[in-house]
């Protein structure tokens, strides 16, 4: 099946950036082990099908199994001057429980698990330092819908650092309890920074995707 963009998907481009809402279930780039059609490779066949020449420079990445926005660059130029600023990134995210307080910072060190190649974990002595933020924006009856602000990219870390606190993301096979969804309930739905080259402030947003919308009720 050929790689194409659909309108729904492009979130935002100008002549120097491209941001994508990405799907679940679908990696940034190819890996070692894996080979399927990625987001790099729709990136790719919209540079081809619009003209566009320029290299494709992805500044953000995502989890396979967690949606929403993805920023490439359309230099490398512009690829490091974002790199070199803080991106506010933030999360919807639905966990198990209710939570006791309405918002909490979450400073724990996070490690890759001894005997694994994937799984990280809370690690006081091997952990590189690693902040969270959460505000709860509803509460249900078995569940919580939170929003999360990373103010570091640990691999996994909203999943570890909820699941460290006893609340799980919904359906997350690695740090929780699997469910009939075949991903975890996380989203990334909030872009802000300074455009690199304009100075423009940006603010990005892309809500619920339908499959997590509908564990809500």
């Amino acid at each position: 099946m050929a790689a194409i963009l659909s309108p729904s998907m492009l979130a935002y481009e100008d002549d120097f950036l491209l941001i994508i809402d990405k799907p679940a279930g679908m990696l940034v780039h190819p890996t070692v082990s894996e080979r399927g059609t990625t987001l790099y490779d729709y990136v790719k066949a919209y540079y081809e099908a619009t003209g566009i020449n320029a290299v494709i420079h992805p500044v953000s990445r995502l989890d396979r199994n967690t949606s929403g926005l993805v920023i490439f660059a359309k230099e490398p130029i512009v690829q490091h001057w974002l790199s070199q600023q803080q991106v506010e990134k933030e999360y919807l995210a639905l966990a198990c429980g209710r939570f006791e307080t309405s918002e909490g910072i979450i400073e724990a060190p996070i490690a890759r698990k001894e005997g694994s190649i994937i799984e990280r974990c809370v690690d006081y002595t091997r952990g590189k330092y690693a902040k969270t933020a959460y505000e709860v924006l509803a509460s249900y009856s078995n569940h919580t819908l939170l929003k999360v602000r990373l103010f570091t990219g640990r691999t996994h870390q909203i999943r570890v650092h909820l699941a460290s606190i006893g609340h799980p993301l919904v359906n997350d096979n690695l740090y929780g309890t699997p469910g009939p969804q075949a991903r975890h309930a996380l989203h990334a739905y909030r872009l802000a920074f300074k455009h690199p080259v304009s100075d423009v402030f940006l603010e990005i947003t892309r809500s619920l995707p339908n499959d997590l919308l509908k564990l809500l009720y």
